[in-house]
């Protein structure tokens, strides 16, 4: 197994609609891993794409008067854009609908079906086309899908049915030896209890009677995937599982770490792993599940009109202001909230007033007081350097790890913190005016590595603001960044003698 790779994926959304502010979180936690693990000296491969399949698929295209294939590419496209636009790093991006994964997806069906756990019956039941899932009746709430608030359609027809409740067993094992393969403790608390309630067989493919948009069946023209079934495989449908070209599967498999929102888990952590050991596949390390977003304290929703869209907020705000405050805001273990007033608080309090403000603060005396050049340092700060390397960068590399974005970024704001009482206590503007030189170069160096220092935490959050940062104190950042964390978060005189930029300011107040 190659230690020094690192394969992640975001869940792919459903593409019947535009996105909404959850797609562009769910791809901004996983960018953030992504970049993370990059700056750890790994070599990162990120996969997400867009889920096109299915019922819901189907009627979204008729209700717009549309092919459904030119409605599924409409689709993709924005998602595709949403990603550009909030600076996702995905190496790849791969619908459902290409023939790579459909003919990947084919194979990976042929070996359930060679290992014994795909069989044909008949079936009733009672089908949520919002989830696209059957549901039993202990799954309603007043005879309602609890997600969708609609009541579910009654569906009779003969299906396939994947053996779910042969791996009742295999996944107990899985659960016991791995607790960490369900994170965070919580949605690993959630799976596990459904799965000490049992697992049923679930069927895994539509009558083409009923739904003709889908992965075809293999050998039964008859019937196509259930979207679940089919949808899953693009783990390792876009590393070229099952074709002449599996390089990148032999590569990067298993996954490090799948991100889905918390809606999702049960079909990952659960259906997931079933279907991979059937195959026989290697399983992926990590389920990462985060919480939802609420606005104002109030589920999203349509009905109510308080969807976010996300590629509006990216036009109306600097992309890392908008990075910041939900990686600030939402913890990954739990759901989190929005409101523009939040938004305003945090981008002025956070951004303009503090890491703007130390920014400037620092580039303007630079440029005052040691003409333009970051000066040489004499006598070494012991307590600042400490107090970096004992307590932010700990705290920070810990939480980083654990998808804990949030704890992070307060690590790192509490040395902006720590820099500006610094200034405030140190006064250098005074020290300046009393002609003592050496004490106001010490104190603007280790300040403006400090400022090198915050530059390269903030990377993977908000890696624009990051390098502007560094281009101010004349660091080239692509250089900067070519090199591993374990070089970067050296205190090393690696600003001395740069001939600082013109100082601008970072994030202009709202």
């Amino acid at each position: 197994m190659n230690t020094d790779k690192f394969y992640i994926t975001a869940a792919l959304p459903y593409a019947n609609e535009n996105p909404h502010i959850g797609h562009a979180i769910l791809f901004l936690y996983t960018d953030v891993m992504a970049r993370y693990q990059r700056m750890l000296g790994k070599d990162v491969y990120f996969v997400t794409g867009t889920d096109e399949h299915g019922q819901k698929m189907f009627r979204s295209a008729k209700e717009h008067g549309l092919p459904v294939e030119d409605y599924c590419s409409e689709k993709s496209a924005v998602f595709q854009n949403l990603a550009d636009q909030w600076n996702i790093t995905n190496d790849d991006f791969i619908r459902t609908t290409e023939n790579r994964h459909i003919e990947a997806a084919q194979k990976f069906w042929l070996a359930a079906v060679e290992s014994g756990d795909i069989y044909k019956k008949k079936y009733t039941g009672l089908y949520c086309v919002g989830c696209e899932a059957y549901k039993t009746e202990k799954d309603l709430v007043g005879g309602k899908c609890p997600d969708h608030q609609k009541e579910p359609e009654v569906l009779e027809e003969e299906n396939y049915f994947f053996r779910l409740s042969k791996y009742q067993e295999p996944l107990e094992l899985l659960y016991e030896q791995q607790p960490e393969f369900v994170y965070p403790q919580n949605r690993y608390n959630e799976m596990h209890n459904i799965l000490k309630n049992g697992l049923e067989d679930i069927s895994v493919s539509r009558s083409t009677d009923k739904l003709t948009w889908g992965v075809p069946v293999p050998n039964d023209p008859t019937q196509v995937m259930y979207v679940w079934f089919d949808a899953l495989t693009n783990y390792i449908t876009a590393l070229g599982y099952g074709s002449t070209n599996d390089t990148l599967f032999n590569k990067y498999w298993p996954a490090d770490a799948h991100v889905v929102g918390k809606e999702i888990n049960r079909f990952h952590s659960l259906l997931w792993p079933a279907m991979l050991m059937s195959a026989g596949l290697e399983l992926p390390k990590m389920i990462a599940a985060h919480g939802w977003i609420t606005i104002d304290g109030q589920k999203m929703s349509k009905s109510v009109g308080n969807v976010i869209d996300p590629l509006k907020m990216s036009s109306d705000y600097p992309i890392d202001a908008v990075r910041y405050f939900f990686m600030r805001e939402l913890p990954f273990d739990s759901d989190g909230d929005y409101s523009e007033d939040k938004f305003i608080a945090r981008y002025n309090g956070d951004l303009a007033n503090g890491i703007g403000n130390l920014t400037n603060r620092i580039v303007v005396m630079i440029e005052k007081y040691c003409a333009g050049t970051v000066p040489e340092v004499k006598n070494i700060d012991h307590e600042m350097i400490d107090y970096l390397k004992e307590k932010i960068w700990p705290a920070y590399e810990e939480n980083m790890a654990k998808f804990r974005f949030d704890k992070a970024l307060e690590s790192v704001w509490a040395f902006i913190t720590h820099c500006d009482q610094k200034i405030s206590d140190v006064q250098p503007w005074a020290m300046a005016k009393d002609g003592k030189t050496d004490e106001v170069n010490d104190l603007l160096y280790h300040l403006a590595e400090s400022l090198r220092q915050i530059a390269v935490m903030i990377w993977p959050i908000m890696p624009e603001a990051a390098e502007r940062i560094l281009g101010q104190l004349g660091v080239d950042a692509g250089e900067e960044f070519a090199k591993p964390l374990s070089t970067l978060k050296n205190w090393v005189e690696l600003t001395v003698g740069k001939k600082i930029s013109e100082p601008e300011i970072l994030f202009p107040r709202l």
